[in-house]
């Protein structure tokens, strides 16, 4: 008995030396906080009256979608070094065909171990083509121990905004956490908003774009009404003629739509009322506008399907900007994340209008027609 206790009392320290630890390196950010950012010799400019698109993409940390993980009601944990630098490079290429002039970036992981320890915002960066950049980590520990006999160990997932024109004032802004226990909180998620500004030629108010990714398994505790209030403040509190755009993975279905028509994961939408209503009542504009239960315009695949079954990202604006026209990029980005890419194409300025007949160019007559000399004897083409 003696030496059961003692083993006990080693066990036991062992323990609270493990928690000790790990809430001594917690990551534990401030409400609001500056994000890491740097902008070095920007490369292009946004202007007023002139077109420009940006893309906004949950890249699923690179991880590929070849697996499925144990968060998804599967085994896997770690993915083989090959595939992540195949999704990497897949991702990029996709980036480089698109080249929109601003990327509002989700799920970027930077030295996790489960990716390989691979940065994975140099390879965006050097896709895009640009110096400028803020980041921010939703995701971050020294060492997961979940799940029991393959932790993931060492994390660091974060939200990212790419930009080809001059940027600044990067900013984190904390989101209202899942009601569980301290100790599982410690290793969790801490979701996040990261703005930034960006330099508008032709007008006095930079544009601010934002990049969040909401709660995905808070099974209607509140976490996401919280949430959306916090995204729902930093659009109301945008200055007045200032144009912003905030997109990202809600992991909200749109209103209207009904998740017992899923197949999969129906049980993740478990709030009595959909959360993120309150952002189409208060009138703020989303890029698909009424289409927003058009299969064209969903962007989550299920693992093991080959088409996306629900929107769950969105790109909202407001001020005096416009959206000329939005798509989901599919075709080789269906097999990079289990998230579809949004391109976007705006304007800051007047709202274009359309052009009426009596704007459209006139057009040349058409010329009379040369008549030809027949000869009554020559036979007909075949």
């Amino acid at each position: 008995m003696k030496f059961v206790a003692i083993g006990l009392g080693v066990v036991g320290l062992a323990a609270a030396g493990t928690v000790i630890g790990a809430m001594a390196s917690e990551y534990n950010p401030a409400p609001i906080e500056p994000a890491e950012q740097t902008c070095e010799s920007p490369k292009r400019s946004i202007q007023k009256d002139v077109p420009f698109e940006i893309l906004s993409w949950n890249l699923q940390y690179g991880a590929s979608r070849k697996y499925q993980f144990f968060y998804d009601g599967g085994d896997a944990v770690h993915v083989a070094p090959e595939d992540v630098q195949w999704t990497l490079d897949a991702a990029s290429k996709v980036m480089e065909e698109i080249d929109p002039e601003l990327y509002l970036l989700q799920e970027v992981d930077r030295g996790s171990k489960r990716t390989g320890k691979v940065d994975q915002l140099q390879d965006y960066l050097a896709a895009a083509d640009t110096d400028c950049w803020a980041a921010a980590p939703y995701h971050k520990s020294p060492y997961v121990p979940v799940p029991s006999g393959d932790a993931l160990g060492k994390v660091d997932m974060e939200l990212a905004l790419l930009s080809h024109a001059p940027m600044s004032h990067g900013e984190r802004i904390q989101l209202a956490m899942l009601d569980e226990a301290r100790v599982r909180r410690m290793f969790n998620l801490k979701r996040a908003l990261l703005w930034a500004e960006v330099q508008v030629e032709g007008l006095d108010q930079p544009l601010a774009i934002a990049s969040t990714h909401l709660s995905a398994f808070s099974y209607g505790d509140g976490t996401l009404e919280k949430q959306v209030q916090q995204l729902n403040d930093w659009m109301a509190a945008r200055p007045p003629g200032q144009p912003w755009i905030l997109a990202g993975d809600m992991n909200l279905l749109p209103p209207g739509d009904d998740k017992d028509r899923l197949t999969q994961e129906a049980d993740l939408y478990a709030d009595e009322s959909n959360p993120i209503e309150p952002l189409f009542q208060a009138g703020w504009q989303e890029v698909f506008g009424d289409a927003q239960l058009d299969p064209e315009n969903r962007t989550y695949v299920s693992f093991g399907q080959a088409e996306p079954d629900r929107k769950i990202d969105y790109i909202f604006y407001g001020g005096p900007i416009h959206v000329l026209e939005a798509e989901v990029v599919r075709g080789e980005a269906l097999e990079i994340s289990d998230h579809l890419p949004i391109r976007a194409q705006f304007v800051i300025g007047d709202k274009p209008q359309p052009a009426s007949e009596d704007t459209l160019a006139p057009t040349e007559p058409p010329a009379d027609p040369v008549e030809l000399p027949v000869d009554p004897e020559a036979p007909l083409s075949e």
